[in-house]
Order: C-alpha cells, then structure tokens, then sequence
C-alpha cells in the first residue's frame, strides 16, 4: 500500500521539472497537516478514511467516519438515529449488532479498508525488447529522465523501515507516481476542488497494473492509450469572457504541467511512441 511512502524530490530532478514547467505541491490534510495520498485529488489521508468516503458519496452508506449522508434534507435522514455501518456495540445480537459476535469484530467499512492495504501490487509482464527501449524514453530515474514522464510518474518508493505491519515495512513499490498534485489544464479539468488540489489539479495517477486497464484519465474517457497521453497537453484558458454577466471566465485555467513532456513525447518518431506504449501496457 502507499499509505506511508516517502516522497523523494532531489536536487537534479528538481532542476528537471522546472525546466520542463512541473511542479507539483502535495495536498495535505487540514487536520494535522500531514501529506494525504489517496484518490483522484490526493484528498484522503489514509486508506481507510478513502474507503469511508467511498461508501458514503459512491453508494450511500454513511459510517462511524461519514456520519452525515450526502443530502441531508430531512426527508431524507429523519429515520436516521445512527450511521448505516458503525462499530457494533449491542449487548446482544437483536439488530444485528452484537459487540461480541465474531463475525462483527470491526465495521464493514472498516474491513473493506484493511483488504485494500493488504491486496498486492500490480505485477508487470517480461519486457520485451521495444518495451526496454520504450522504459528509457519514459525514464527511469533523474540520471535518465527521458522524455520526462518519470518526472512525475516516479518509478520507485520506499515504504519505512518500520511498520507495525512487518510485510508493509521497507517495501519497494514501483507505483509510478509521485503521488503530489498537479495543474492538468482546462483539458482535464473537472471543476471540483478538494483541499488544495483545485478544479485542474489531479494527484498523478499511479501506472502500476495500467496493462490491466480498459479505460483511462479520471474520468474514463478513452480506451486509446495514445489518446489519454495527448489529453494530458492543454493551453491556458482566457480568463476574461465578455459573454458572461461578471466578465470572468468560471474555468479559467493555466496550462498543464505536463506541456513540456508531451511536446517532448510528440518530437518521437512513431516507433519510439509505440515503444513507451508497449512499456506501459507492461505495468
């Protein structure tokens, strides 16, 4: 799981990124200010406030975490004295909510949080030979960043040294993302702000098990892995619309960071393109 990988930013690849115009900030949680890692805004701190989050804005189940469910007119939670799913403290089993029922030991939520930290990464497939080439096109490090796609997609993370879970502890994850938020342009933009990630802004987007993938980008726009890269250029938006009754332009967006690596990706022949698909359909 990524729920404690260190983030490396070293000099060189610092260096790197601004010459290409990536930055990168990390949202942080408003709490205690600590880098949060999980979905598509890198909004949720930890694993399990993501799959709390999950059961209650995708289907509707609020949780010892997410008490309130999402529209909260009184006709919709009148009924509602409790969370649908919270930590089971009955005395008996009459509600289904036996504290001492061993099949009741923590929430369903709860559970379903701890088998996504335990599930195992994504394994890739032998490279063949147009993918190693296509591996050092995408990058590999800051001594070979390539087009530049690892500048952001960064291939290797440790996990701790220490971990009250021994198999989480020193583990390295080759998730391919540098796991901050960045500015995709109006191109991609979604409109939604989650802390300090705004309308344009997506946590970079993990590769690990993308060959397994039907669909791509946040929204599943496109089954075209050529397609979901171009998607990734887009130019600024004017941020003056005489059109509009206040004159300024609600999606009013700069450009995408990732500019410069698409340009980069675009100057390859095509075998060379083909390459840094076939590597990414290896993941």
């Amino acid at each position: 799981e990524l729920y404690a990988l260190s983030l490396h930013d070293a000099l060189p690849i610092s260096a790197l990124r601004r010459a290409l115009g990536i930055d990168g900030i990390p949202n942080r949680s408003p709490n205690d200010g600590t880098i949060a890692r999980f979905g598509w805004k890198a909004q949720n701190k930890s694993i399990t406030m993501f799959a709390a989050e999950a059961y209650n804005v995708e289907m509707g189940i609020t949780t010892d975490l997410f008490p309130q469910a999402v529209d909260e007119s009184p006709s919709c939670t009148a009924v509602k004295s409790e969370p649908n799913d919270i930590t089971r403290m009955d005395s008996d089993d009459s509600r289904n909510q036996g504290f001492f029922n061993p099949l009741h030991e923590v929430a369903d939520w709860i559970m379903f949080g701890l088998f996504m930290r335990f599930l195992d990464a994504p394994a890739p497939v032998e490279l063949t030979a147009s993918a190693q080439h296509g591996q050092q096109l995408f990058g590999t490090d800051a001594s070979n960043p390539g087009v530049g796609c690892v500048l952001c997609h960064t291939a290797t993370m440790v996990t701790p040294a220490r971990s009250e879970t021994a198999a989480l502890q020193n583990v390295t994850a080759h998730a391919y993302s540098d796991l901050l938020v960045h500015h995709m342009g109006s191109g991609l933009a979604d409109d939604i702000t989650q802390g300090v990630a705004t309308g344009d802004m997506f946590r970079t987007t993990p590769l690990w098990g993308l060959g397994q993938r039907l669909f791509f980008l946040h929204d599943g726009r496109t089954d075209d892995l050529l397609q979901a890269i171009a998607s990734h250029e887009s130019t600024a938006t004017h941020c003056f619309d005489p059109v509009s009754s206040h004159g300024a332009n609600p999606r009013c967006y700069g450009p995408s960071e990732a500019n410069g690596v698409i340009r980069n990706f675009n100057t390859l022949s095509a075998s060379d393109q083909q390459a840094i698909l076939d590597f990414l359909r290896s993941l």
